[in-house]
């Protein structure tokens, strides 16, 4: 899960490049690109801040950040056999396919 910091940070970072975008292509001063790159920035962090602060008061973020480790280390270790199971199977598949054209 995309930590509220990080995505924070994400969208002031794509203000400021579409504050520079829309900028250039609108304005000819660099003084009005300066000042609509400060502008369209700060409307999208205030836009953003409101975003994660409604997020923050409705959803409860405790019960996605308890992981029930032990039942993730059984998962993990399933999925591990698994791929093991699969990876021995490709290889004698491999062999097989090997010893056929050896044949020939």
């Amino acid at each position: 899960m995309l930590r509220q910091e990080n995505f924070i940070s994400f969208s002031i970072v794509c203000g400021f490049f579409i504050g520079i975008m829309f900028g250039l292509v609108k304005f000819n001063d660099p003084a009005l690109i300066i000042l609509w790159v400060i502008l369209a920035t700060a409307g999208i962090y205030l836009i953003v801040i409101a975003c994660v602060s409604i997020y923050s008061r409705f959803v409860d973020l405790s019960k996605e950040r308890d992981m029930p480790k032990e039942k993730l280390e059984d998962s993990l270790e399933y999925y591990r056999k698994e791929f093991d199971k699969k990876e021995k199977e490709v290889q004698n598949i491999r062999n097989f396919i090997k010893s056929i054209k050896s044949s020939d």
